[in-house]
């Protein structure tokens, strides 16, 4: 049977934004649900299965000048039986080393983040991030006193979103993004066997457009950019299989770093 834990009002978390500019509805929206997601989430993983969470947040007070929102959690009062200080104290240290982990002053964060646990802390700080002079404070207290604080402004907001924006980048670029023997052609050179700039490729089995090509090594390119005199056409109208690196950006791939060249397997792709 689920365990239902009543509400302690003793323990409350307030969330202020004192902006400069109306709030967009949608901002604020997701604003608040990301957070009321992320509280849950970090309560579901640190009880058990057969506790019953329920967290809610309400909107306590809007004014010119600043939105006061309130969570409350029927989860607060287990905080006594596994944390000292209560889950809205813990969780707001979460928080706290959250956001130093954003914008760079601590190494690690205090707990891992999946790509839509990044989403919605980009989402938590939108309102302030799109508001110049505008902050967020993030009030813990018990019974009154003010027990922790996060305050963040909105330059702070801009550089967790910047960093974010990196780090949601790196996990949508594929690990294994090294592919082997794949038949490759020129879609657009130079002509010119000592530059880098100007040569396009495309592997159908990767992408249909013609993208920049590298080369791991001089050893490479110097085989591969000198044609074999029985083709009796000049290197860029042949066809090559190679083993290439897949460079992306935001998961879509832009360049082509060629690290090996079969010669015995060229051939002209016009040939019957």
């Amino acid at each position: 049977m689920n365990q239902i834990i009543d509400i302690d009002l003793s323990k409350k978390l307030e969330i202020t934004i004192n902006n400069t500019k109306p709030v967009g509805l949608e901002d604020l929206s997701l604003s608040l649900l990301a957070f009321n997601h992320q509280f849950h989430k970090f309560i579901e993983s640190e009880t058990n299965k057969e506790t019953e969470i329920g967290t809610e947040l309400l909107i306590k007070e809007v004014r010119s000048g600043s939105i006061i929102v309130e969570l409350v959690s029927q989860a607060a009062p287990i905080v006594p039986l596994l944390w000292e200080g209560g889950s809205l104290l813990q969780w707001s240290k979460v928080v706290q080393d959250t956001c130093k982990w954003l914008l760079g002053k601590i190494d690690t964060p205090p707990k891992s983040h999946t790509k839509q646990d990044l989403q919605e802390w980009n989402n938590i700080v939108e309102p302030v991030a799109k508001d110049n002079g505008s902050q967020i404070n993030i009030n813990v207290s018990d019974n009154a006193k003010i027990i922790n604080q996060i305050t963040i402004n909105s330059t702070e907001a801009n550089a967790m979103q910047n960093r974010i924006s990196h780090l949601i980048e790196d996990i949508d670029t594929p690990e294994d993004n090294i592919h082997k023997r794949k038949v490759m052609y020129w879609y657009q050179t130079k002509f010119d066997p000592n530059s880098d700039t100007g040569n396009r490729a495309i592997i159908d089995d990767l992408s249909k457009t013609g993208l920049k090509v590298i080369f791991e090594n001089n050893a490479v390119k110097d085989e591969m950019l000198h044609s074999d005199p029985k083709f009796g056409k000049p290197w860029h109208e042949l066809a090559y299989v190679v083993d290439v690196e897949v460079q992306t950006v935001r998961g879509a791939p832009k360049m082509y770093t060629v690290l090996k060249y079969y010669p015995e397997y060229t051939f002209d792709p016009e040939a019957e």
